[in-house]
């Protein structure tokens, strides 16, 4: 174990942060019960972390504590005697497990979640064996930190009451789940307070029309996370192996539920890899349980788990090591060059990211200046949406980094370890991507290119007031309709309006073009505002409409 994790402190020491990590580590500058994206578990683990050590290793400093403290907990679970080959075999299996093995050195939410799914899994062994106070708190407080971790967690929770629904009828079940939900609720505070972005966008900002690509993709990354070596050998296991308790029985309800709930998923969109992270644990120990006894099946798991951690040993040493890292990974890892050209452009100017809460996270990172991003109706929200922390940009001259394909003629091209970006200064920047926009009575039709005139009202919720058309980049208010899921088509809007005033809301007449090259049908149109070459942000709800 103390081999495992030297081995992880210095992957996590050397390989250069994630975008994705260096966002995270804002999570954890901002400490609360909730964020846009995750649950708060992560930023708390990596805000113990950076108090005590900084740079990457800081962002990932517990979690090799975090992995080893698992493996312990799955060989309690394992049942195997501590003396004898049969350990070592056990670690071998997770060693050749690509996920498992990530996790004890990145800095993501999938982390903390493998972490409590195994001790969940030994709190429910624990409950079915002695169930009392005791057992229940302890379930309890397992369930609630799954669900702190990611909220994946509640499928292995259903899964497994799914597995063993006589705890419909214990009683100390319940205690478990109200104290769970008791420590939990802060969370769910969190998420009311802030019109529920979390839950908003998992369930409704992923939708994407079905493409058979998805479930292919799905397919294999799933022989890839759990080791394509040691796949055929599990389908075997599984098939043949018959659960002995509630336990394992358990495991199989978790297997089957999370695959076949995953596979569904791909027809709403793209299923990321990691989100079935958590089977690597039931999938390790039926494995392991699986090979007793069987010393021609056991031999092979032995050369198989071997070959596999061989493998992953090879591709995390490409990984830590810039010249043996690949074209493909240096977008993901290399960004100080960049960071450096773009710092030496902005000086000490606040820069503002075009629909790049990561790399805006990785300039914060690097250059410890804070940077922010501006989001617009062709990209998801994200924590910055939800922070305040644009409001300090109010009337500031702003770097703008946009994305390479703003059309902007006058913008110089900025082009560093794999990055492009288009550059542009605005000598005085309006802020106002908090503003929120009503539409007073609504109509249901139109007709494409018929000269729109709608009344709507505008709430300016900062302390300052903020000036429309005005400047070298000045505020104006959009319509943009949605075509489907990724077609975003935009009509500039006129008002006589000129002055929001502070935590006001002022009422306006809004005139537009309805696109004329939409095609009739029915539509979803929104609202929002646009700051000088920029696209629109997103700033009232959506609205049906059908053209004809």
């Amino acid at each position: 174990m103390a081999g495992w994790a030297i081995v992880n402190f210095l992957q996590a020491a050397i390989t250069p942060a994630d975008p994705d990590e260096a966002y995270y580590r804002l999570y954890a500058q901002h400490l609360a019960w909730g964020y846009f994206d995750h649950p708060p578990m992560l930023a708390l683990i990596i805000a113990a972390g950076q108090k005590l050590v900084g740079g990457a290793l800081g962002i990932r400093l517990l979690l090799p504590l975090l992995q080893v403290v698992s493996v312990w907990w799955i060989w309690r679970l394992s049942g195997s005697p501590v003396q004898n080959r049969r350990l070592l075999l056990l670690v071998a299996i997770l060693a050749a497990m690509p996920m498992f093995e990530v996790y004890g050195f990145i800095a993501a939410p999938d982390a903390p979640l493998l972490f409590f799914s195994v001790l969940f899994f030994a709190a429910y062994q624990f409950f079915l064996s002695r169930p009392g106070l005791r057992a229940a708190l302890l379930l309890g407080a397992c369930m609630a930190a799954l669900l702190y971790s990611k909220y994946h967690g509640v499928l292995l929770i259903f899964f497994t009451l799914l597995s063993n629904l006589a705890l419909l009828r214990q009683p100390w079940f319940y205690v478990a789940s109200f104290f769970g939900f008791g420590l939990f609720f802060p969370h769910l505070y969190w998420q009311f307070a802030n019109e529920f972005p979390s839950f908003r966008y998992h369930l409704q900002g992923r939708d994407d029309p079905y493409e058979l690509k998805h479930t292919i993709n799905y397919l294999i990354n799933q022989v890839v996370i759990f080791s394509p070596l040691l796949f055929p050998l599990w389908v075997y296991a599984i098939a043949r192996y018959r659960p002995v308790n509630l336990l394992e029985r358990a495991y199989y309800f978790v297997i089957g539920g999370f695959l076949l709930f995953f596979l569904w998923a791909t027809s709403k969109g793209h299923v990321e890899p990691q989100w079935t992270c958590i089977l690597s644990i039931p999938l390790t120990l039926l494995l392991f349980r699986y090979s007793d006894g069987r010393p021609v099946f056991e031999a092979w798991l032995w050369r198989l788990s071997l070959a596999s951690f061989i493998a992953i040993m090879v591709f995390r040493l490409v990984l830590a090591i810039d010249v043996l890292r690949p074209a493909q990974l240096d977008k993901q890892f290399l960004h100080k060059t960049w960071v450096n050209e773009l710092k030496k452009e902005a000086g000490d100017s606040p820069v503002v990211f075009q629909n790049s809460y990561r790399l805006a996270a990785v300039y914060d990172l690097y250059t410890g200046q804070m940077a922010y991003t501006f989001t617009d109706a062709d990209y998801r929200k994200s924590q910055f949406d939800i922070w305040d922390r644009e409001k300090d940009l109010h009337h500031k001259k702003v770097l703008i980094a946009a994305q390479k394909d703003l059309g902007c003629p006058s913008c110089r091209t900025l082009k560093a370890d794999r990055q492009q970006f288009k550059l542009y200064w605005i000598d005085s920047l309006e802020v106002s991507q908090k503003v929120h926009i009503d539409v007073n009575d609504p109509p249901s039709a139109w007709l494409a290119g018929q000269r729109a005139s709608i009344p709507i009202s505008l709430y300016n919720p900062y302390q300052h007031p903020i000036a429309l058309g005005r400047g070298t980049s000045p505020v104006s208010v959009s319509a943009m309709f949605f075509a489907n899921n990724e077609d975003v088509i935009f009509a500039s809007g006129e008002m006589p309006l000129r002055i929001l005033p502070p935590g006001d809301t002022v009422h306006a007449e809004l005139i537009f073009r309805v696109p004329p090259r939409l095609k009739p049908g029915a539509y979803h149109w929104s609202l929002g505002l646009k700051t000088g070459a920029l696209p629109p942000a997103v700033n009232s709800r959506s609205y049906p409409v059908v053209l004809y």
